[in-house]
């Protein structure tokens, strides 16, 4: 076999080079297409900044003659230092209006506009003046005086917006043709790099498919049992090392051709062993005809309290059995525990007490098969059977607004609050086993398991609660909803 020859040009290399090219020409027409609009943005804001401007003060110039008013009207301290605050509102924006609103186009009617200000404030101060000194001839010609700049200071500010309105006027038309034109230029740019991309992309393709689709049909071939076609042609890129590497393999499986027939008959042997080691295991419905068997023969006999173990742990059986992933009616988990329950209570005679109290409007609810049972065989083995005195095992279910609540209470041994926590957690995170290592009255499934099981029915997490102490039984709370989704993930 010949030495694999060196990637002169790898497919990597081709794509990135060809997203290279076209991410490259998107950033451009990005950069571009950003670079057109901020500063479209920034024309005008900076012409909307000027109006601003000199609304502010025309505001302020109001503002500061009827600060003046008021406090000779009035004459309280708070009126004048609302006056002096203000005053000093209306220079601040008379210098801001100086800075950035005055230029060669209107550089003298601005001029103007601020020295009606610098008068304002000028009759307004000696008409404040001449008021304290109690010089009323003057305060009211100062007054006057004052009324009247701001009739002037308002018709000059709509002169100035008029002047400017006028102004750029021309320079709106040119951006809006300027814009019109970025546009048209960006969308041919746009297209033409779309077109010129799909170009590309249809030539970069077919390179690379045409040698896949060959190499496809020839698997196919080979997938049908004929290994002695012709050689595939080699290239300097990763397909070429697939030919070559799909040609040897054609060579090797030739060779495994041979080995698997000789493996045949000690598969063959393999295969026959597995269906007699099936054929020999227990048939349940056996095991269900003989326990119903034993159970008419115990009746028969006049062995009463027998027949009906048997039929109880019969019935056990064959719900435990059954089909796991379908739901039941409540009504179904109530008899397969009072059956679970009666075994027990022959076990164990009056030393457990079982109590069931669940409303009928309860019983049609449908939950996952074998929900009750494991919980209360859970009560049983860790709470009542280490219990030294008289156990009492109750399931109790009501309606709570759009909820089902199921009581699963026992007066046994209790647990601590970090056992508890562990049970909750577990039940969320993983499915660990807490009945494992009881004794054979368990059916195996443990809390966490009927836990996680009700989640995954229910599409929720955290509607189960443990309310236990150490010494004080233990009571479980589910609260499932009336209508339940059957349609969702159920294990």
């Amino acid at each position: 076999m010949k030495s694999s020859k060196r990637l002169t040009m790898p497919i990597r290399k081709k794509f990135t080079l060809y997203f290279i090219v076209f991410f490259f020409i998107l950033i451009s027409l990005s950069l571009f297409s950003n670079f057109n609009y901020n500063q479209t943005v920034h024309q005008y804001n900076h012409i909307q900044e000027r109006f601003f401007l000199l609304n502010d003060v025309s505001q302020k110039s109001t503002k500061t003659y009827e600060a003046m008013d008021v406090f000779l009207n009035k004459q309280l301290a708070t009126d004048y230092e609302q006056y002096r605050n203000s005053r000093q509102a209306l220079v601040e924006a008379k210098d801001l209006l100086k800075e950035k609103f005055q230029n060669e186009h209107n550089y003298t009617s601005t001029k103007n506009y601020l020295s009606m200000i610098d008068s304002l404030l000028e009759e307004s101060d000696t008409a404040i003046a001449a008021f304290l000194a109690d010089d009323l001839e003057v305060y009211s010609s100062r007054q006057k005086e004052a009324f009247m700049l701001i009739g002037f200071i308002q018709d000059q500010t709509l002169s100035l917006l008029n002047d400017d309105l006028s102004m750029f006027q021309t320079y709106y038309d040119a951006i809006n043709e300027r814009n019109d034109y970025m546009q048209l230029t960006l969308i041919s740019m746009t297209a033409t790099a779309l077109v010129s991309g799909l170009f590309i992309t249809y030539l970069f393709s077919n390179s690379i498919t045409a040698p896949i689709y060959q190499l496809t049909e020839t698997a196919r071939q080979v997938s049908a049992g004929e290994l002695d076609g012709p050689k595939l042609p080699e290239s300097n890129d990763e397909i070429g090392f697939l030919a070559q590497t799909f040609n040897k393999m054609r060579i090797d499986l030739a060779n495994n051709v041979r080995q698997l027939k000789e493996k045949s008959e000690q598969e063959k042997l393999l295969k026959e062993m597995e269906l007699k080691s099936l054929q020999s295991q227990i048939n349940p419905h056996f095991l269900f005809n003989t326990l119903n068997t034993i159970s008419k023969c115990a009746l028969i006999d006049g062995s009463e309290k027998i027949y009906k173990l048997i039929n109880s742990l019969s019935k056990m059986l064959r719900y435990n059995l059954g089909s796991m992933d379908k739901p039941v009616t409540l009504s179904d988990e109530i008899n397969v525990v009072q059956d679970y329950f009666y075994i027990q209570k022959t076990r164990f005679e009056s030393r457990v007490r079982f109590v069931v109290n669940i409303s009928k409007e309860c019983l049609s609810l449908k939950i996952p098969v074998l929900t009750l049972q494991p919980l209360v065989e859970n009560a049983f083995i860790h709470g009542i059977e280490p219990y030294e005195q008289q156990g009492l095992i109750e399931i109790e279910g009501y309606t709570e607004d759009q909820f089902i609540v199921l009581n699963i209470r026992d007066n046994g041994i209790g647990m601590d609050f970090q056992t508890k926590q562990r049970i909750l957690n577990k039940s969320y995170h993983t499915s660990p086993n807490i009945t494992a290592n009881a004794s054979g009255h368990s059916t195996g499934l443990g809390l966490t398991n009927v836990l996680k099981r009700l989640e995954l029915f229910y599409h929720f997490q955290h509607r189960v609660t443990i309310d236990s102490e150490a010494g004080k039984g233990t009571m479980i709370q589910l609260m499932l909803p009336k209508h339940s989704e059957e349609e969702g993930s159920y294990v």
